[in-house]
C-alpha cells in the first residue's frame, strides 16, 4: 500500500544524511527506500553504483582538502 501511494502522490523525501555540500542522501517516508543526488542536484534512487560514487566523491573531497 505504501509503494502505491508513491507511485499516486509522490515521495515524501526526509534528509538521512548530508555527506558534504556536494551529496545528500533521502529517505522516503512511505516507502523507506533511499535516494541521492547526482552531480546536476537531481534527486536519484541510491544504487550500488551511487554508494560507491559518493564514497570515492566524499575521499576526493578529503584527500584535497588538506
Amino acid at each position: 500500500m505504501k509503494s502505491i501511494l508513491c507511485k499516486i502522490i509522490g515521495h515524501r523525501y526526509s534528509e538521512e544524511s548530508k555527506s558534504n555540500i556536494y551529496t545528500n542522501n533521502y529517505e522516503c517516508k512511505n516507502c523507506h527506500q533511499k535516494f541521492t543526488t547526482d552531480g546536476y542536484g537531481t534527486i536519484i534512487k541510491l544504487t550500488s553504483f551511487w554508494k560507491e560514487n559518493n564514497l570515492m566523491f566524499k575521499k576526493y573531497i578529503q584527500e584535497n582538502k588538506v
